[in-house]
């Protein structure tokens, strides 16, 4: 093959190379990353002796301003709204759309 047939050959080579690293590296982004906001992730629900809670998972819910806490266990699911230390109901921050 001649010098100037085999760089003609390689340089689409070296593009479709770095455009399936590129996809490849999108692809396994997309199926790896947890795109919820960190308050929307499960977290897990622990005792208050800090064992954990079979199957027990935690999440945060803003509704209409009002914080909740749903809870999921084994044994069913709650949403109960989340308590300052006064008694009255914690408000959320609503952030603006990024």
């Amino acid at each position: 093959m001649t010098p100037w047939l085999a760089q003609r050959l390689a340089l689409p080579v070296l593009w479709l190379f770095a455009l399936l690293v590129a996809i490849a590296t999108l692809a396994v982004g997309a199926l790896t990353v947890d795109g919820r906001p960190p308050s929307a992730r499960r977290n897990p629900l622990v005792y208050g002796n800090g064992e954990p809670v079979p199957g027990g998972q935690w999440s945060l819910l803003c509704i209409d301003g009002v914080s909740y806490l749903e809870i999921v266990t084994q044994r069913g699911w709650a949403v109960l709204p989340k308590m300052r230390r006064n008694g009255l109901p914690e408000a959320c921050e609503l952030r603006e759309a990024e």
